[in-house]
């Protein structure tokens, strides 16, 4: 019974996030007297904006940044105030972790993926960066995000370091290590090769669904690139995971049925699977959780709880 309760308060975690019933934040802050920091800047986009939220206390905080999902194509920050999800974020800033969502760029045709997922870094460095501006304490962070989001938390967190140390931008010199990862309907590697061999369906059949996602960006381009190899080294991290990742929490809800659409594909709980498979076998600590194939985690621990833990 405990078990099934956890895996119904993170499923409406997830829920939550999901929807778009957002609540005021000035009305929030007003209310509980929060300090926050609304649309940072934190690169040269228009769509590289953050709101970042402190825990009342004068020591150093830990912190955590949400990535919010839509596909690369949709979405804001906003997801992280949807109604009765912030009672979630304020259990961390209760227990002293400062709460951070952000918004990006989205999918294009210049590099199709890398903006969004290198905003998602820059975003991190920023705030490592102004550390001491924001009193957070910079090697206690922690990625969160649904679906685009949680994959993006994964492509920055299963990879060895991406600071640039010789950059002219010092906040590229920033390390990109985390302290944990929370994915919810995450995808366990952006090669989408994997994805049908996961999924046990045919290559032609594959490449229907991505066509119809690609929509109006250039499809003989990005058909031909999004399977060659230098594209797919640069996108994905699922060969990079080593022995030296944080520890991961993964939530996939959903049955093991053919994919009929690219949420279909990239919301399959079968990632979350490979992902643990993956994990054990790097001894990466993990909590898994993927209900529709039989994947409970035997800790029974709560996304909130895994978050405190990793960062204190």
């Amino acid at each position: 019974m405990r078990i099934l309760f956890s895996i119904a308060t993170t499923f409406s975690f997830f829920f939550i996030f999901s929807q778009k019933n957002i609540v005021n934040i000035d009305s929030i802050i007003k209310a509980d007297s929060y300090t926050v920091f609304k649309n940072i800047s934190y690169g040269p986009d228009k769509k590289n904006n953050l709101d970042l939220w402190i825990a009342d206390t004068e020591s150093k905080t830990p912190f955590v940044i949400y990535i919010h999902g839509g596909g690369f194509g949709a979405g804001s920050k906003n997801a992280a105030y949807t109604k009765n999800n912030f009672k979630r974020v304020k259990k961390l800033l209760d227990n002293n972790i400062s709460f951070a969502t952000i918004d990006y760029r989205f999918k294009n045709n210049d590099d199709f993926l890398l903006s969004s997922l290198n905003d998602a870094k820059r975003a991190l460095q920023y705030l490592k960066f102004n550390n001491e501006k924001f009193n957070l304490i910079k090697n206690k962070v922690a990625l969160m995000g649904a679906s685009a989001g949680a994959t993006s938390s994964l492509w920055i967190g299963l990879q060895d370091d991406l600071s640039d140390k010789k950059s002219k931008d010092p906040v590229l010199r920033e390390s990109t290590k985390v302290s944990c990862i929370v994915g919810m309907a995450a995808a366990h590697s952006l090669n989408l090769n994997r994805w049908k061999e996961m999924a046990n369906v045919d290559e032609d059949y594959l490449k229907s669904i991505f066509e119809k996602y690609l929509g109006k960006m250039d499809t003989e381009k990005w058909m031909k690139r999004s399977f060659d190899k230098d594209y797919i080294s640069e996108v994905d991290f699922f060969e990079k995971m080593d022995s030296n990742d944080p520890p991961i929490f993964i939530i996939n809800f959903g049955g093991n049925r053919k994919p009929k659409n690219i949420a279909d594909f990239h919301h399959n709980p079968l990632h979350a699977k490979v992902l643990k498979q993956r994990a054990d076998s790097l001894k990466i600590k993990n909590v898994i959780y993927a209900p529709g194939i039989g994947i409970v985690d035997k800790s029974n621990q709560g996304l909130v709880d895994f978050i405190v833990e990793n960062l204190n």
